[in-house]
Order: C-alpha cells, then sequence, then structure tokens
C-alpha cells in the first residue's frame, strides 16, 4: 500500500500524536520515494533537530527554504547516485511563513512593517493555538502551486489530537469571519479608515465601556488592537481565501494522509475517531502506519531456552547449572515480549476490524533509536514490505 502511495501521489501529511516516531516516518517515506526515482521533499515545522538528525544534516541543520540531501546522505539511503538531486528536505518557521503570507497580500512597506511590529499580530503567528499547523498548510500550499517537487511529504508539528492540523485552515477562516471582528473591523461611516475608528465605535457605545476596557487589559493593549485591525484589514480577505484554497488542496485526489500510531489501546481509539472524522470530511486516509510493533517472540520456555544456550559455542565454557540459571532469568522477559506482542496484534486486529478499508502497515520495533541513516532506510524498507 505504501508503495502505491509513494508512486502516485503528489502529498503525503504524516499525522499523529508526539512521540510516536512520525518524523522518522516522514523521513523514512521521503528517501523511499527518491529511491524509486521521485524528486521528493520533506517538510518538518518541528523545532527539533530530529529530521536534520534523520537525514544526516545535523552539522549543516535545515532551513526555511528547501536544501539537498547530501550525495553522501543519499548513497547511505540507497538513492542512485547518478548527479541527479532527488531528495530535500527544509523545515517550515511558522514566522517566516506568515511574514511571506503578510508580504503577498501588502504592497505598502509601511504597513507590513507595522503589521509585523505589532503585539496581537506576534501573538497570533508565534503564540496562538493552531498557529503553527495553520503555518503548515500555508507553506505546503506554496510548495504545492509552485511545483518543483513529484512529491510533498509533510511531517506535521507534534499535537495530542491529529485533528488539529486538519482543522488549523476552518478554525482561522471561522475566527477571521467571525461577526464580532467584521463589526470591529468595519470603519463608521465618514471615518475614511481613521487608525482609530474601532475607538470611536467603543465612544459610541458608551465611554464607560472603553474606562473598564482599558482598565482591564491597559489602554497600549487597545491601540494594538485598534492598530492591528485597520492594518491588517487587507489581509483577513486572503487570510480567508487561502484557508478555503487549503482545504480544498487537501481533499485532492493527489494527496493523501498517513496516520502514525503506536499499537497500543488509546492509540488506536484515537485512529479511529481520527478516520472517521477524515471520512466525514471527504478527506482521504491512505494507511494507518503501526510503528515500533513488537515481533513475535521466539521461544519462552525456560528448558527450551536452557537448550539453545547450551547449544551455541560461545557458551560452551558455562557450566549446566549457569546456564540453567541463566535460562531462568531470560524466561519472564521473554514471556513478559510475548504478552506485548500479543496484545499490539490484537489492537491493530480491532483496527482492522473497524477500519476494514484502510490498510495498516506494520514497522518493527528496533533495537534502538533510529538515529543514522542505515537504520532510516531499513525503515523504508519495513514501510515498503509491510
Amino acid at each position: 500500500m505504501i508503495r502505491a502511495l509513494v508512486d502516485e501521489k503528489r502529498i503525503l501529511v504524516c499525522v499523529g500524536p508526539g512521540g510516536v516516531g512520525k518524523t522518522t516516518t516522514a523521513a523514512a517515506i521521503g528517501a523511499l520515494a527518491a529511491r524509486r526515482g521521485r524528486r521528493t521533499l520533506i517538510c518538518t515545522i518541528d523545532p527539533a533537530p530530529r529530521l536534520a538528525d534523520a537525514l544526516g544534516l545535523g552539522g549543516i541543520g535545515l532551513g526555511p527554504d528547501p536544501r539537498a540531501v547530501p550525495p553522501a546522505a543519499c548513497r547511505a539511503l540507497g538513492i542512485p547516485d547518478d548527479g541527479t538531486e532527488r531528495l530535500f528536505a527544509v523545515r517550515l518557521d511558522t514566522e517566516k511563513t506568515f511574514a511571506r503570507f503578510v508580504e503577498s497580500e501588502v504592497a505598502d512597506p509601511a504597513m507590513r512593517r507595522r503589521i509585523f511590529d505589532n503585539t496581537i499580530y506576534r501573538q497570533i503567528t508565534t503564540a496562538l493555538t493552531g498557529s503553527q499547523e495553520y503555518a503548515a498548510t500555508l507553506a505546503l500550499y506554496d510548495l504545492a502551486r509552485n511545483g518543483g517537487f513529484d512529491l510533498i511529504v509533510l511531517d506535521t508539528p507534534p499535537t495530542a489530537n491529529a485533528l488539529d492540523f486538519l482543522d488549523a485552515p476552518k478554525r482561522i477562516a471561522a475566527a477571521i469571519s467571525s461577526p464580532a471582528i467584521k463589526w470591529f473591523a468595519r470603519p463608521p461611516a465618514g471615518a475614511a479608515g481613521a487608525a482609530r475608528f474601532s475607538f470611536q465605535r467603543l465612544w459610541a457605545g458608551g465611554a464607560l465601556v472603553v474606562r473598564r476596557l482599558a482598565k482591564l487589559v491597559g489602554s497600549q493593549f487597545l491601540d494594538d488592537v485598534t492598530a492591528f485591525l485597520v492594518d491588517f484589514q487587507g489581509v483577513l480577505g486572503g487570510f480567508l481565501n487561502r484557508a478555503t484554497a487549503i482545504d480544498r488542496l487537501l481533499r485532492g485526489d493527489d494527496v493523501s494522509f498517513l496516520l502514525v500510531l503506536a499499537p497500543a489501546a488509546a492509540a488506536v481509539e484515537e485512529a479511529l475517531y481520527f478516520h472517521a472524522r477524515l471520512r466525514e470530511a471527504g478527506v482521504p486516509l491512505g494507511a494507518f502506519i503501526a510503528n515500533r510493533v513488537a515481533p513475535a517472540p521466539g521461544m519462552v520456555d525456560g528448558g527450551a531456552l536452557a537448550e539453545a544456550l547450551r547449544a551455541e559455542t560461545a557458551f560452551a565454557d558455562l557450566s549446566p547449572a549457569a546456564i540453567t540459571e541463566a535460562a531462568a532469568r531470560l524466561e519472564p522477559l521473554a514471556r513478559g515480549f510475548a504478552t506485548l506482542h500479543t496484545s499490539e496484534r490484537q489492537q491493530l486486529e480491532r483496527l482492522s476490524a473497524r477500519a476494514p478499508a484502510t490498510a495498516i502497515t506494520r514497522v518493527p520495533r528496533l533495537d534502538h533509536d533510529v538515529d543514522n541513516l542505515v537504520e532510516l532506510r531499513v525503515v523504508g524498507d519495513s514501510l515498503l514490505a509491510g
């Protein structure tokens, strides 16, 4: 299933909560696509350097513009070394993404400077819940529109709820188009766009309102709100139009979502909820990727373990009593792994039964964290075979 998605889609969006290996999965998928001959861009908005490290770019780092993965790293990932750059990576910068959008919507340099310096603007673009997710969708839209890549793999911000990314454009659009904003941002008759029209509206409703607001939040805050709404009027429509365009992009036939999850009960419940929401929204879910799945157990019986240890030449110098003791200590550990494997298998079977039309790709648990290119290639091979 992953093979078909990598070969046929134009955008793959990796979603899921933090800590499930989403960044590594996105990097492995991107490297896999490049191995298969597609010019691929891997994007992350996570400020942590994990994607750069996973791609061997730790010493160089990632910037806000696509950067080709070095040839040596590509060779380690199995990408043909024929002189063609096929794999690129970029770390999307929330502040710069919003700034580029404002620059595209506001022609006046002085007005752009006022917007960038405004406290309200800085809060919206850095601290507001959903700002990272919306910036990711803005950047994704621009990268897809500008072309240049056969496939874009987006590693979305780590969130407690995978739906945060999907809902970000709608939340921004709803906030911008709210009646309160429209009323507050519309200058009164004869104001001619005066910079303090919002105060005129408040004064028209009674000076007591202004005095109480100023006492509560400070007059400087009201000044910032006023200036922001005046200067930002020309951008509001652009935000709304872009949110609509992004929503349309994410529903396209050449886009697919990949939900990365842990093979645990809570994660499966979240995956099922996300699957249902996607179906309601008409957004395609290409596959579930169950990461770090425990392998099937081998021997769990103490006697069988002892026999296996005796057969190993490395333990030939151990006494029978020492081998018996070692097997007795290994048995609880082996049974624990067997129990874990059974539990994970049952959870994935439950996921498959509840969402039978969506494939589940299993990536086995490795002995240690994926921290080099060889292991990243192993993850890609697992995705291809899963």
